[in-house]
């Protein structure tokens, strides 16, 4: 059975209308100013506040406090989320960020579904962020040593040269083979984290105090030699390195 509504009539639309400005009127708080004064940009961007803290107290917006819901282990990952995923559906409130949380949440699936652990994800940039720094600080020193300040040159000093040592390819190819072969014999995938051509230690807090010195210290010099070949590779060859440790677990048994 079908049922008909009555069309509003003009004047009722009108007075629903009139209701509505006046909700916003006193939303904004400017009941007191002219009719002309009281939708001014300044009124609507107050209703537009008021009505996110109407949204914070529903729910439909988290602070950095709560982000550690959606991201397991993460600890202030507000900023690393706007600057690395371009991440934009947020506002500021004095020194609080606040990030619409199904967005949040779509997010969160997006990077499950990629198999991306997003702590771990952060603690693989700071990593690659040191190791270039490392690489950077040596070149700036090599370069301040180029220029320093005058200097005194006896008449017989000429005649002493040299050329950079560039390794062949293939011993670079040759040592990196050797050290896969070592992660694999040696049941480093126990410790060790590899991703192309970068590597980390797996030692968090506070598991970190129980592994034993010779281990993480075999672990750490296998991380130098392997980034290190890795980077040599890729600026002789341009080519990276691409290392997939064996699927079956059974294969790092010695």
């Amino acid at each position: 059975m079908s049922h008909t509504f009555p069309m509003k009539t003009q004047e009722q639309i009108l007075r629903e209308l009139s209701q509505i400005r006046e909700a916003i009127v006193r939303i904004a708080g400017t009941p007191e100013l002219p009719p002309e004064e009281q939708f001014s940009e300044a009124s609507l961007d107050k209703v537009a506040l008021e009505l996110k803290k109407l949204s914070i107290k529903r729910g439909e917006w988290i602070d950095d406090r709560d982000l550690s819901r959606y991201f397991k282990g993460i600890c202030n990952g507000g900023r690393f989320i706007r600057e690395t995923f371009g991440f934009n559906d947020f506002f500021k409130k004095g020194k609080s960020y606040y990030y619409r949380k199904s967005s949040i949440i779509r997010l969160s699936q997006e990077l499950k579904s990629r198999n991306v652990d997003l702590a771990r994800y952060m603690e693989l940039k700071e990593s690659e962020a040191k190791f270039q720094e490392k690489i950077s600080a040596v070149a700036a020193a090599n370069k301040k040593q180029k220029k320093k300040p005058p200097f005194q040159l006896s008449d017989s000093l000429k005649d002493i040269t040299t050329e950079d040592f560039h390794p062949a390819v293939e011993i670079v190819e040759a040592e990196l083979s050797k050290l896969g072969e070592q992660f694999t014999n040696e049941n480093l995938s126990k410790y060790i984290d590899v991703y192309g051509g970068h590597a980390m230690m797996k030692f968090r807090y506070p598991f970190s105090g129980f592994a034993e010195k010779e281990i993480k210290s075999k672990c750490r010099r296998w991380c130098d030699q392997y980034n290190m070949a890795c980077d040599a590779l890729s600026k002789l060859s341009g080519k990276g390195k691409k290392f997939t440790p064996p699927e079956d677990p059974n294969a790092y048994e010695l």
